[in-house]
This record gives structure tokens, sequence and C-alpha cells, in this order.
């Protein structure tokens, strides 16, 4: 990422129409298109960051133009990157920052954008201590699995140690989620991590509800969608 202060740089854009990405969490791809391909080279001799951006809907008839973009994304850094014989690539992108587009960059043939990293609002440190935000999450999500079926894997609770930092918890907690791709933009454009957490609570809540209502109409809890 060139950077012309603190907050602002120049990044590669990666538009993909299905995946929202967040701080602290891993996206495996697989590079194929040539311009990908270049903006991976180029990519791995600088700084080894891309900038992810979910396409807006109806981007298919400018897919190899320049469709519509959401303006916040999430940028990431590359690791365990192989490059195949054919030129293709695969690697991780492991999250790092928020990001609002400022203004597109010409001269390649991959699209870049001068951005401004989003900092964090009302972070807190949670570390081993008991904090109520966290606790409840995982309070709510421990009800919301007690309703899963005995031998579903997604049963089993997860390794709570999400970081030392609200926003990281709450980022990974929404990344084991099956939040919609709407919800997961929804999420990833709000910089305040308390509110992230209400969203989530709410989200929880809704299914939650969810499957209270199927079992009163008899339904089996598998009409909820797990995940």
């Amino acid at each position: 990422m060139t950077k012309d202060s603190n907050q602002e740089g120049i990044i590669p854009l990666f538009p993909l129409p299905s995946t929202v990405f967040y701080p602290g969490t891993p996206l495996p791809l697989h590079i194929f298109e040539p311009r990908y391909r270049q903006m991976t080279s180029d990519a791995l001799a600088g700084e080894r960051k891309i900038g992810m951006v979910l396409l807006k809907p109806d981007w298919e008839s400018a897919y190899f133009d320049r469709p519509d973009l959401f303006t916040i994304g999430c940028v990431g850094s590359i690791a365990k990157e192989i490059h195949h014989p054919d030129g293709k690539f695969n690697f991780t992108l492991v999250g790092l920052h928020r990001f609002r587009i400022l203004k597109e960059i010409d001269g390649k043939p991959y699209r870049r954008a001068e951005i401004d990293i989003l900092e964090e609002k009302n972070e807190q440190e949670i570390s081993e201590k008991p904090n109520p935000i966290r606790d409840s999450l995982i309070d709510q999500y421990r009800e919301f699995i007690s309703f899963i079926p005995e031998g579903n894997s997604l049963k089993n609770e997860p390794d709570w140690n999400l970081g030392n930092l609200l926003s990281q918890f709450v980022d990974r907690f929404a990344y084991r989620l099956d939040l919609s791709l709407e919800q997961k933009q929804t999420f990833l454009e709000e910089q305040d991590v308390l509110l992230r957490a209400e969203f989530l609570h709410n989200f929880l809540k809704m299914k939650i509800n969810l499957v209270h209502l199927s079992k009163i109409r008899n339904a089996t809890p598998d009409s909820a969608r797990w995940n």
C-alpha cells in the first residue's frame, strides 16, 4: 500500500460479487484472470496488500469494464502464496483494516484506489477480564446452538479466544455466522464497535426467535439455518 499519510494510501482493488471480508479473518483466493494475476504479482513485489470490495447489484453487464462498487471494503495482507507454473496464484488474504474508497486511480489493467483507513469507534480492551458485551454474545450463541440436533458438527462450541480487543472479537464472531450478503456489507460498513455488537445481538435474537416459532409450529429446528 503506497501511503500518502498515516491514514491514506493507494491499494489494488479486487472486486467480487459475493464476498465480504473482515479484519482478522482469512480469505482463501484462487487468482486466474490475467489482470488479477498482474495485480497479485505487483502486490507481492510491493507491500503485499489487496483491498477486497463488494460489487453492487447488476454488476454482470459491466464485469470486464468498471462495474459499480461499494465504497467500504477491507484491506488484507497476502500470506501462504503459491505461484503455479501456468501463472495462476493461490493465497490466503488476512484481513487488516476497513477502508473507504476516496477515488480510483488509473494506469493498471486492474482497479486501484486511494483510500482512507477507517478507525474503530468505541473500542474496548477485553483480554481476560469479564466483558458484558462479549459475554452476552457468547451466552446468546450457546443458547442458539443448544437447539442444534446432536451429532451436527455445528453444535460444537468454538474457541472463544478471538482477540484482545472488542473489535477483533465481534468481527471474528460475525465471520462464524450465516449473515446474508447485505447483512455482511452493513456490518462491514459500521465503524462503531458497540453498534456492530448490537447488530450481532439482534441477529442472534432473531435466529433464536425463529427456532422458538418453528417449535411452536411443530417444525424441526433444522428449518432454521445453522452456521
